[in-house]
């Protein structure tokens, strides 16, 4: 009885075994094969908008008169560039700011003193006629800027630029995957998953600050603006058989 038993325990246990090793290999028969590539895409358009900062530095013994020239100034300043045809959502103050100018004594036995006030105030531009753009730092620095910085350009819709570095970068990574299966003798199937890296659009490009003395003709070069996307897309292996 006691041998019976000890089969009927040895019976199950091996069709247990042989059930696991059974939904074990369905398991893995489920997961198809694939291949990961990365690829890239770029694509080049004309900028069709420009931004800069423009500005007005005054300097006097006391901080109220600093801020009354100050505020002459950039009145006068925004008058024109809105009679420029630059609209209020296009101009923004982007830094004010009142401190003091101090004298050191060249011993340096005596702490520094006040010897005056500087006013700093900044409005950023964004000038959507680029044909226009040097006459218009022309006349701001002829107006009373002596502070012009940060000029960079874009492209206000820049939605089918990146759309057709998309479709490259597909292609990219499409190619990368046959020439690899092709390489290891595999056969290459659909893509069961896309997947994209955020970047492309390029951000400002700072020029150096400059203190603005006399008018003169402004020539611009405004290039030209690259959209790049990367995507990691992962395809099956096709069955060969």
């Amino acid at each position: 009885m006691k041998n019976l038993s000890a089969f009927v325990v040895l019976v199950l246990a091996v069709f247990a075994a042989v059930t696991a090793i059974a939904q074990t290999s369905d398991l893995t028969g489920a997961r198809p094969s694939s291949i990961t590539v990365a690829g890239t895409g770029e694509s080049h358009g004309k900028p069709d908008f420009a931004q800069v900062q423009v500005g007005v530095v005054t300097e006097a013994p006391t901080a109220a008169e600093a801020l009354r020239k100050n505020n002459e100034a950039v009145s006068q300043l925004i008058v024109m560039i809105r009679k420029r045809g630059i609209e209020d959502r296009d101009l923004q103050t982007v830094q004010f700011n009142v401190s003091p100018r101090y004298k050191y004594d060249k011993t340096q036995q005596e702490p520094p003193k006040i010897a005056g006030y500087r006013v700093t105030n900044e409005v950023h531009v964004k000038v959507r006629n680029l044909l226009a753009l040097g006459a218009f730092l022309d006349e701001t620095v002829s107006q009373g800027a002596n502070q012009v910085r940060g000029i960079s350009f874009g492209v206000a819709d820049p939605v089918q630029l990146t759309d057709e570095a998309r479709k490259k970068a597909i292609a990219d990574a499409q190619r990368r995957a046959r020439v690899y299966a092709e390489a290891a003798g595999l056969k290459l199937g659909k893509p069961i998953r896309i997947d994209e890296q955020a970047g492309g659009r390029p951000g400002p490009y700072p020029v150096a600050r400059m203190e603005a003395a006399a008018a003169s003709a402004v020539p611009i070069a405004p290039g030209e603006q690259t959209f790049s996307v990367t995507v990691t897309v992962t395809y099956a292996i096709a069955d060969s058989k």
